[in-house]
């Protein structure tokens, strides 16, 4: 006898719900004790669950980085989004960098962003997961910087992807700062 689609939502949503909180777990161990030093089975410790259990949604710890990863970038795109909302350049640039700064400067996303790019460095496979977040976040902005003026050139494109890129490192270097110190100093 088949599952009636009510008892297949449920189950769906239990799963969902379980992946859930061992997410939260998994970050909340790699923030306190970092990537390298937490193991599966501290998570699932963390998260009041079988090892089994753990490993029955994420094989290992690469696993719980990608997924990492993936909800950065659904983060990102409500961003994204807002500051494509924007009509004219001031307010997208504005709009970017304080709602990207917020989000960078979370003490969690602080310890995180150190986290990640640590294993990144060693782990290229990582750091592609996390590129494209990047990526993304350039594109947006330099769309943000051309707003109000005529379609940049080829070279003119260029240098407004640099200077995005710049404004990006700024942004976050600071929020960094602020997220690991816990204030605005100078």
């Amino acid at each position: 006898m088949g599952k009636t689609d009510t008892e297949m939502g449920k189950r769906e949503l239990a799963s969902e719900a379980r992946r859930k909180l061992l997410m939260e777990a998994a970050i909340t161990c790699f923030a306190e004790s970092g990537i390298a030093r937490t193991s599966m089975r501290d998570i699932a410790r963390k998260a009041g669950v079988s090892i089994g259990n753990l490993y029955n949604h994420f094989p290992g710890r690469d696993d719980l980085i990608a997924e990492i990863a993936r909800m950065e970038t659904e983060g990102l795109t409500g961003i994204v989004e807002e500051v494509a909302a924007c009509g004219e350049r001031e307010q997208a640039i504005k709009t970017f960098v304080t709602r990207y700064f917020a989000q960078c400067a979370e003490r969690v996303s602080a310890v995180l962003t150190i986290e990640i790019t640590s294993e990144a460095l060693r782990n290229p496979v990582i750091g592609k997961l996390f590129s494209g977040n990047r990526n993304m976040l350039i594109a947006c902005l330099t769309e943000a910087m051309a707003l109000d003026g005529p379609e940049p050139t080829g070279a003119e494109k260029q240098r407004l992807r640099q200077t995005a890129g710049l404004v990006l490192d700024t942004v976050e270097g600071f929020a960094l700062r602020v997220g690991l110190d816990g204030k605005l100093g100078t």
